[in-house]
């Protein structure tokens, strides 16, 4: 519903002004603007909800009482606001695609707190709210004031930003998303007038009571950490802010590993971001066989986004994709790489070309009560035509706890595409939102490879499974789990550690003995910590007889055949998990292995594009290391093969070749032997 009014008795709207007294438009000079009376209530009402989306539901209803009218007489009225504000670039009149407009005022609302303004103008809106924190450092002037007026009209003109609190040479500013705090962070520069701006950008913790001063002093100071470590025009972020954005489709991020600003003694994970440059993306050299069609099936956007939408749009998607992966004459991209576009808005010949796809399935949903509406669209990226659309309802009970109305729609997009019917099969998805959000987020978290937010994944896992102790996916990832942690180090007991691993992948494939993810993961259990590879390639096979579009089983199937010395094999499954998962969250592990594949088939100018382009997502993977010093030495670059293992060495003191024949699967095969010899080459000792 429209809310009622908060706002001041005038507000700016850039070189225009409303005086809500006299409910009219005031141009510069102070004369009325004058608009057709559909388009100056609209105007008004939203001037009451100024920082607020009103929908398009709400502006109708309140014109239009008791009058069946299209979208097409609110739109006229629309052009008509913006052309009377000169909005052409629609910076004041901003519209929310698929759900209504927001009206943004370009001055802040001095009658309250700015923490507060910011809170009000940014309580409609899904993204976490971000703080940026400046320093302007000027080697002529180094006490010269911040223009903290010009700030805050750009701040206002890149997405309701707003100055906390500010001094002479710093600033820190509170945006409604984190998109628009970074597009702020890295335009800034441009208006730097000669200063030199370190910039931090991290995301405000939840639960922050805007009238708890220390609170508020507390996080500014935690941003301005972040910028202390900032070089001359950089922007440095968390590994939050990192994860926001998560695909790099507008931004791109360089891990700089763990870093102490000048503020704190606190050691944080920080990254340096910038534009996407359209820097061409990595691209498979995939086998003539693996040509088959490629399908992207994107999470459904909800038109109006809750945090339970959200998830329920990722759901769909997840059934859908599931489903469609069981045949083994297309290739269907990864949920993990598809859910990059849940939140940002993209034309189909982007997500084509992001995702490496032929075909895109996508749509929107509409939550009533109990009951989900979806409208689908399955389109042809090359013609752009809509080759099948639908609308379908269904209850949010049926979604959740198996959902045939998913078999339903990939049998139509198999038609729309001229293809057999795929084998149905029910999909088994976690019965309840809040155990899927679990889900999700302790696998992010465990492949950050960070101690703490490790073992804060292991947690995750056992409480859900606790929670779901028939459900095979937690019990696959707590398997992972336990792998990962002997892989780190992190483990006094890795024979212990492997018991339970086996134990968790062995409890879930009785449960559901064809399970994908189940197979892959005690395949990856009997790899890397049991070295019986006979058993774990049978594994491995399993899950791609069940799921040839397993990205996570033909990545460990083709690093077991890696160890085995089998390059061409090799490489052919990691090059097909490369195209499988173009924007995969946990894209560097991808690389690294993809690159492993590669020092077996001694193409290792290759190997070190992979290993470079892994390191840049996650410089701290020291397996990713190894194998680039590796393939350095072997190309006759000794002396960065050396500067590579120093860092190596810096990052896993204890590192060995003894130790490392000892715990490697490949050990009792040529490869690992040579591989070994050449480890002692670059320095590593015996």
């Amino acid at each position: 519903m429209v809310g009622e009014t908060n706002a001041p008795n005038r507000v700016c709207l850039g070189d225009f002004t409303y005086d809500i007294g006299q409910d009219c438009l005031l141009d510069a000079a102070g004369k009325h603007v004058n608009l057709r009376p559909q388009s100056a209530q609209i105007l008004s009402i939203l001037v009451d909800n100024v920082g607020q989306t009103v929908t398009k539901e709400d502006l109708i209803a309140a014109v239009w009482p008791n009058v069946s009218v299209t979208d097409d007489s609110l739109t006229q009225c629309i052009a008509d606001v913006r052309r009377a504000l000169d909005d052409s670039d629609r910076r004041i009149l901003k519209t929310r695609p698929k759900v209504g407009y927001l009206l943004s005022s370009t001055e802040p609302d001095l009658g309250q707190s700015p923490a507060a303004t910011f809170w009000r103008q940014s309580t409609e809106l899904a993204l976490k709210p971000t703080w940026v924190h400046i320093e302007a450092l000027s080697p002529e002037n180094p006490l010269q004031k911040i223009d903290t007026k010009a700030l805050e009209r750009e701040a206002a003109s890149k997405g309701a930003g707003r100055i906390i609190k500010a001094n002479q040479n710093s600033a820190v500013l509170a945006f409604s998303d984190v998109f628009a705090a970074l597009r702020f962070a890295l335009a800034l520069n441009d208006l730097s007038n000669g200063r030199s701006y370190h910039i931090g950008v991290d995301l405000m913790p939840n639960g922050l009571d805007e009238a708890e001063r220390n609170a508020i002093d507390s996080q500014a100071t935690h941003v301005a950490n972040l910028s202390s470590m900032a070089r001359s025009a950089e922007v440095i972020t968390s590994i939050e802010v990192r994860d926001q954005c998560c695909g790099e489709l507008d931004f791109e991020f360089e891990d700089l590993g763990h870093q102490t600003g000048q503020n704190s003694a606190d050691v944080v994970r920080a990254f340096s971001v910038s534009i996407s440059n359209g820097t061409p993306r990595i691209l498979p050299n995939l086998a003539d066989e693996d040509l088959l069609p490629t399908i992207a099936i994107v999470p459904l956007r909800a038109r109006i986004e809750t945090a339970d939408t959200t998830l329920i749009g990722e759901i769909i998607a997840d059934d859908l994709i599931g489903t469609m992966s069981r045949s083994a004459d297309i290739n269907v991209i990864s949920r993990l790489s598809t859910t990059v576009f849940r939140t940002q808005s993209a034309d189909l010949g982007k997500i084509g070309d992001v995702l490496g796809a032929d075909f895109v399935l996508s749509g929107t949903i509409l939550t009533h009560d109990a009951q989900v509406a979806m409208m689908l669209e399955f389109s042809e990226v090359s013609t752009r035509k809509v080759l099948w659309a639908e609308r379908i309802s269904l209850d949010v009970a049926a979604l959740l706890n198996g959902l045939e109305a998913v078999e339903e729609i990939v049998s139509k997009v198999r038609k729309a595409i001229a293809l057999n019917e795929i084998e149905r099969a029910r999909s088994k998805p976690i019965s309840t939102l809040r155990n899927y959000s679990l889900l999700i987020g302790a696998v992010g978290l465990m492949h950050r490879l960070a101690p703490v937010d490790f073992e804060m994944a292991g947690e995750m896992l056992r409480t859900l499974i606790e929670r779901s102790p028939n459900q095979p996916a937690a019990l696959s990832w707590m398997a992972r789990w336990h792998v990962l942690r002997v892989q780190q180090g992190w483990s006094d007991d890795p024979k212990g550690e492997a018991q339970l691993a086996l134990a968790c992948s062995t409890k879930a494939l009785d449960i559901d003995p064809e399970n994908a993810l189940a197979l892959t993961s005690e395949g990856f259990v009997l790899t890397n910590l049991l070295h019986q590879l006979d058993e774990a390639e049978d594994r491995y096979d399993a899950a791609l007889d069940v799921n040839p579009n397993d990205a996570n089983g033909r990545l460990l199937r083709g690093t077991l055949f890696a160890f085995q010395g089998k390059g061409e094999a090799a490489q052919r499954d990691t090059e097909r998990a490369l195209h499988l998962a173009p924007v995969d969250p946990h894209r560097f592990f991808f690389l690294a292995l993809a690159a492993t594949a590669n020092i077996a088939s001694e193409d290792y100018e290759r190997a070190i594009v992979l290993a470079k382009a892994s390191l840049r997502l996650n410089r701290t993977h020291t397996s990713t290391l190894r194998v680039k010093a590796v393939a350095q030495m072997r190309l006759g670059k000794e002396e960065a093969a050396r500067e590579t293992t120093r860092e190596l060495l810096r990052l896993q003191p204890n590192l060995s070749v003894s130790a490392w024949l000892k715990n490697s699967p490949s050990a009792n095969f040529e490869l690992g032997r040579n591989f070994a010899a050449t480890l002692r080459e670059t320095g590593v000792p015996e």
